[in-house]
C-alpha cells in the first residue's frame, strides 16, 4: 500500500480503487479539488493483486486510519470494499464502491477457480466506462488478474459488513466496471445519491457539480 499526502488543515484519507493512481489526471484533479476544500489528502494506492484482501488491503487500511487524528474517510470503487470491512470510525462516503461484480461468462468459471495468484486473465475496461473525459491515455489499471485475486475479492464482497447509518453512497445506476445492484441492495436508499455518468465520479462531464455533492456530504465539511 503506498499512500502520498497533499494539502494541509483536517486529514482525510482517499482509499483509491483499483489500478488508480494518484498522479493519474483525473485522480488528481479530484485530489486538488479536495485540497482547495481544505483537507489535507492521504491519497492511498492498494495493490492490484494479492490472494489475501483481508491480510493485504483492509489491514494496512485500517491501520493507516487509526493513525490519523478524527480523519474524514472516502473511498472510491475497490476502496470502497476494503474501507467498508477496516470498519472506520468516522462515517464514510463511497464513491462507486466495488460491492458486487457483474456477471461474468459461464465459461470463464473454472479458470477463476483456480489456485493460482499470479494474474494471466486478460481483462480490460473501456475509457467510455469511467466517465465521459476519460480517454485510452488514462488507463492505468493492469490487463491480466489472477484467480486467486478473483477469489478473495469475491470472498469480501459477499461478507460485507453492514452500512454505518451516517455513511453515504454516491454511483451511477448504469455502471459498467461494477454491479449497481449491489449498491442499491446494501445501501438504503436514503443513504445513496445517484449520479449520471461513468464509474469514476471524477472523470464524468458534470464532475465540477459532483464533487460538489461529495463535499456537501463530508462530515464537518471544511
Amino acid at each position: 500500500m503506498q499512500v502520498d499526502a497533499f494539502g494541509s488543515d483536517r486529514d482525510l484519507a482517499w482509499v483509491m480503487g483499483w489500478g488508480n493512481v494518484v498522479e493519474s489526471r483525473h485522480e488528481r484533479w479530484f485530489v486538488d479539488r479536495l485540497v482547495d476544500a481544505g483537507y489535507r489528502v492521504h491519497a492511498v494506492e492498494l495493490p492490484t493483486t494479492t490472494p489475501d484482501f483481508q491480510r493485504d488491503c483492509v489491514a494496512p487500511v485500517r491501520e493507516f486510519l487509526d493513525g490519523l487524528d478524527d480523519p474524514v474517510v472516502l473511498a472510491h470503487s475497490m476502496g470502497g470494499l476494503a474501507l467498508a470491512h477496516a470498519d472506520p470510525d468516522p462515517p464514510a462516503v463511497y464513491l462507486s464502491p466495488w460491492w458486487g461484480m457483474h456477471d461474468l461468462p459461464i465459461v470463464v468459471e473454472p479458470l477463476l477457480a483456480l489456485p493460482v495468484a499470479t494474474p494471466f486473465l486478460p481483462i480490460s475496461v473501456d475509457p467510455e466506462d469511467l466517465g465521459g473525459l476519460a480517454t485510452a491515455a488514462d488507463a492505468t489499471a493492469p490487463n491480466r488478474v489472477a484467480p486467486k485475486w478473483i477469489q478473495t475479492i469475491r470472498a469480501a464482497q459477499r461478507s460485507l459488513p453492514d452500512l454505518d447509518p451516517e455513511d453515504h453512497v454516491f454511483y451511477t445506476p448504469t455502471d459498467r466496471v461494477v454491479d449497481p445492484r449491489a449498491i442499491e441492495a446494501h445501501a438504503p436508499e436514503d443513504q445513496r445519491t445517484a449520479y449520471d455518468g461513468g464509474h469514476e465520479l471524477f472523470a464524468s462531464e458534470r464532475r465540477d457539480e459532483y464533487v460538489q455533492w461529495v463535499l456537501d456530504a463530508l462530515p464537518d465539511a471544511a
